[in-house]
């Protein structure tokens, strides 16, 4: 009995090996589309123009999605606009954890940046979905999906989290408001590079956490933990409490 679990567990652990070598050679392989139709709020990519101070955020996506009188139309018509403000005028951010599973350790991550005005910035790293395309993990594993930079607003990204019923954490990051002002900088090159030449998504490697640990990487010596951001997403919050 105890000859069988034992091979259980070693031709599972092989087999989760040979899915993983099968799903980064699909990933490779595949090439990314820009043409494609989208779902909602995935029509358009952010982009960023920054000229000394003054900061232009295009498409930037401000959708409310509460609203049930708001139609399709309306909200790809009237859901987006241009967003002008000064880079100095960034002064603090907050990291977002989602919870859309029942498995704590599954959630979705992003980042609120905030002015002076409290006017807020939030950037959403995200699968792109194409029209009547829905999310899955098989997808995410596969190459399914393009990646997406939303720069949205609050109401818009926490929004769409609050209407689908999700347990949401909003936790203060201890930054000077020059660290925040160098890592938007980097956040708009990063969306301007997407919007330039579109990059697939994938669940472990390439998804909501790991493309933001890798911008906060740019300008921070602190690092995040591997396994939470690969693996473990909703572990966000316990992670940066040990962070400081």
């Amino acid at each position: 009995m105890i000859s069988f679990f034992v091979k259980t567990i070693k031709y599972s652990g092989i087999l989760i090996v040979v899915l993983a070598i099968l799903s980064v050679l699909i990933y490779f392989v595949k090439s990314p589309s820009s043409g494609s139709k989208w779902s909602l709020g995935n029509g358009k990519n952010s982009t960023v123009q920054i000229i000394d101070d003054h900061v232009t955020v295009q498409n930037f996506r401000d959708i409310n999605w509460l609203d049930k009188k708001n139609t399709n139309k309306s909200i790809e018509e009237n859901g987006y606009r241009n967003l002008d403000f000064k880079l100095t005028d960034l002064q603090s951010l907050n990291v977002v954890v989602s919870h859309f599973s029942a498995l704590s350790e599954i959630a979705h991550l992003f980042i609120l940046f905030e002015l002076k005005d409290k006017t807020t910035i939030g950037l959403s790293v995200e699968a792109r979905k194409e029209e009547n395309e829905e999310y899955t993990l098989t997808g995410g594993l596969s190459a399914k999906f393009e990646i997406i930079y939303v720069l949205g607003s609050y109401d818009d990204l926490v929004g769409l989290r609050k209407k689908r019923e999700e347990n949401i954490y909003i936790y203060p990051i201890k930054a000077k408001p020059e660290n925040v002002q160098a890592l938007f900088k980097v956040v708009a090159n990063r969306a301007n590079q997407i919007n330039n030449k579109p990059e697939l998504y994938h669940l472990f490697f390439k998804n909501c956490t790991t493309e933001i640990v890798k911008l906060v990487n740019k300008i921070s010596d602190q690092k995040y933990p591997w396994f939470t951001q690969h693996f473990a997403p909703g572990d966000a919050g316990k992670a940066l409490y040990e962070m400081g």
